[in-house]
């Protein structure tokens, strides 16, 4: 049987996929936030871009994500955000605009206003929204 990202995901029986100290380069796969109850471990590697993918990071479906406490990869108020967005049943928004996208950065999003080195929100406006 070939080993291919769809068989990975629709099998549901990958647990643990450790893919640490392989010089990987690049994004992180948005497709591995996808993987049902499963560990991810990508500890020293050398990805270009260090934002992880917003699923992985709040682990909507995996079990652990080794980089997940690392805000270089997982910002702090990308993750609060993405909480307020549910919370605030962001889904029905009429323009949720980069809302809950895999990489857009969180200063990007639609209604959060952020300092001018686009580290930290300023300000969050959810009016017409």
């Amino acid at each position: 049987m070939n080993l291919t990202r769809s068989c990975l995901l629709s099998t549901g029986s990958l647990k643990h996929l450790d893919l640490s100290k392989n010089k990987l380069t690049g994004m992180i796969p948005a497709e591995l936030g996808q993987l049902q109850d499963a560990s991810v471990v990508l500890k020293s590697n050398d990805f270009k871009d260090n934002s992880a993918p917003l699923s992985l990071c709040m682990m909507s479906s995996v079990n652990e994500f080794d980089l997940a406490n690392e805000t270089a990869f997982c910002p702090l108020e990308r993750n609060a955000l993405s909480e307020i967005y549910d919370s605030a049943k962001g889904g029905e928004w009429t323009d949720g605009t980069n809302w809950k996208d895999e990489y857009a950065i969180f200063c990007d999003w639609k209604g959060v206003i952020c300092d001018d080195g686009r580290n930290h929100v300023t300000k969050i406006n959810l009016s017409n929204m």
